[in-house]
């Protein structure tokens, strides 16, 4: 059993053999998403002949736009571009349902032509972001991560199980090859050494594949026919011209909002992943990534495939294996770009047992949910923060478990729209948010005193920031900024003080008010005889204060009261 730890971060530059086996992962776990495009074109009406050329153009797709997110550099003119983690762009479900109507209705080319204005619609959304920051609070970000890694659990098991949802039963067909794969990851992941480790999901893939295979099922056998072209063909393109019709946009435009919510989370949880002293999400970053999965879905449409999105799924993998370096995911991006111009790939790529591949799935997905379980709890969360996550998460899942009234108790349009748990979750907490904020209060104030002690001052701090949702970590800054202040007051205040707070997104922010002296650097501490000892406790006090707090100000009011404001980013 392996004792030691190895890990790869983010800018580091792993060994060959590592760098190597990782992109193989996570292609391999990236591979089940190309089903999403092959049923798009069926549903077109397109022949085998035309799928594969289309699956080469989605291989294609996925490549490019995993380049944008994972490069995290500026472009030529344009700012900079990906968020810079291991964060793959795939396929995504978010997109299925209106990409299918559109190619019953108007066939490749209005998926394309669609597809281009969701894209577009998450690049100029990417920058506005900072000003729909209080909608977005991340308490939201992590029920988001947490319906993901549910969702993909359960996609997973039932991929494990062969469940059929137009059979409504299993089949138990590949489950053993899926459990044999399950446990090497998990015994891997464990117990395995630190080299072991990094290649517990492509260890899996090929145990996992080896027992399908050697039980008779064979590969790819759920597999739709393809037909194969010689190699070294050249990609065909376009396969169709783009056309756009405003009935189909709010479908994509939903999907596209789902994606952004998605990309969100998923940047959060590798922000997280990556900085062990993570505090808060690095908006910037997050900017860049939406910009990265727009244009990556923009680039897909004009290629004529349908949209992408961040992969939660490899965020989960990238935290299993510890091995998370931004070079995994260019190698990531290079070589599907690599496969899509090897005509008859698409083949081999999605031969890998889909069983299989749902243990995988499942393994990565354990990481994602416990992501967003630690997200959801850096917040202190009163009464209306918890019903918007809570009333969030189990409208949520009603999705999958009561589909029948969905689809009678829906109107067409509203069903375009709500497409999957996550976007129904996503709308509810995000409308309940967006309710709640009407009327809730933007600052809140105390009259206290020292006779009362400090426990009076420290309760109403923990129930302002449990309404404001503020983060645990800041919140304990605050209490211990009015401990200090709390031990200086007898020598200082004349009368009540006025405590007021004012939390948000950003800053924590809280002010005393007193009439009295003015707590200020006091002198050097020393022993001599003469010196004012209160003075000079006081200052000390002051300087822990300034040290506790990210700024502080000052000032005599008008009234001639003495003024102290302390704020503290969150």
């Amino acid at each position: 059993m392996g004792t030691g730890r190895l890990r790869y971060d983010h800018e580091s530059h792993p060994p060959f053999a590592v760098l190597v086996g990782s992109v193989a992962q996570h292609m391999g776990l990236m591979a089940v998403t190309l089903v999403f495009p092959l049923l798009v074109a069926q549903a077109a009406g397109v022949d085998a002949e035309m799928q594969r050329r289309y699956i080469d153009l989605a291989m294609l797709a996925m490549g490019v736009a995993t380049l944008f997110q994972c490069w995290g550099r500026p472009v030529l003119f344009l700012p900079r571009i990906g968020c810079g983690y291991l964060l793959p762009a795939v396929f995504t479900a978010a997109y299925l349902p209106a990409a299918l109507y559109a190619a019953r209705a108007g066939g490749l080319g209005a998926v394309a032509g669609m597809t281009i204005a969701a894209g577009l619609a998450q690049v100029l959304f990417s920058r506005v972001m900072h000003r729909v920051r209080p909608f977005l609070p991340i308490e939201i970000v992590g029920l988001v991560v947490m319906l993901i890694g549910i969702i993909l659990g359960v996609v997973a098991i039932k991929l494990m199980v062969g469940y059929s949802p137009s059979m409504a039963q299993v089949t138990l067909t590949g489950t053993g090859g899926a459990l044999a794969g399950l446990a090497v990851m998990v015994a891997l992941a464990a117990w395995g050494s630190p080299p072991l480790r990094a290649m517990a999901v492509l260890a899996g893939l090929a145990a996992g594949t080896l027992v399908h295979v050697g039980l008779g099922f064979g590969l790819g056998a759920p597999r739709p026919p393809v037909a194969v072209a010689p190699l070294l063909e050249p990609i065909r393109w376009p396969l169709a011209v783009p056309s756009f019709s405003v009935g189909l946009l709010p479908g994509f435009l939903a999907g596209a909002l789902a994606c952004i919510l998605r990309s969100f989370g998923d940047m959060v949880a590798s922000q997280r992943a990556n900085d062990p002293n993570w505090r808060r999400p690095d908006y910037a970053n997050i900017e860049a990534g939406v910009m990265a999965d727009g244009l990556g879905t923009l680039f897909a449409g004009l290629i004529g495939t349908m949209g992408l999105n961040t992969y939660s799924a490899s965020v989960g993998l990238s935290v299993a294996t510890e091995v998370k370096a931004r070079r995994v995911g260019l190698g990531v991006g290079l070589g599907w770009i690599a496969l899509a111009f090897i005509p008859g790939s698409s083949v081999v790529v999605m031969a890998i047992p889909r069983p299989v591949l749902g243990a995988a799935l499942l393994f990565a997905s354990a990481f994602i949910v416990l992501s967003g379980i630690s997200i959801l709890g850096q917040r202190m969360l009163d009464a209306r923060r918890t019903i918007v996550v809570g009333l969030g998460f189990l409208v949520g899942i009603s999705f999958d478990e009561i589909p029948d009234f969905y689809a009678r108790a829906l109107s067409a349009s509203a069903q375009e729209l709500l497409t999957s748990s996550l976007v129904l979750g996503l709308f509810t907490a995000l409308g309940l948010n967006a309710l709640f904020r009407i009327g809730a209060v933007k600052s809140r104030h105390l009259v206290w005193t020292p006779a009362a002690g400090h426990a009076v001052l420290r309760q109403f701090l923990m129930d302002s920031a449990a309404a404001d949702g503020a983060r645990t970590e800041e919140v304990g800054r605050i209490a211990q900024i009015a401990e200090e202040f709390a031990t200086a007051a007898p020598s200082l205040v004349e009368g009540p003080v006025e405590v007021t707070t004012r939390f948000d997104e950003f800053v924590l922010d809280v002010a005393f008010a007193w009439t009295g002296g003015a707590l200020q650097p006091g002198p050097v501490p020393s022993f001599d005889a003469g010196v004012d000892e209160d003075a000079m406790l006081n200052g000390i006090t002051f300087h822990l204060i300034q040290r506790l707090a990210d700024r502080t100000h000052r000032r005599t009011l008008p009234d001639g009261r003495q003024e102290l404001r302390c704020e503290v980013d969150q």
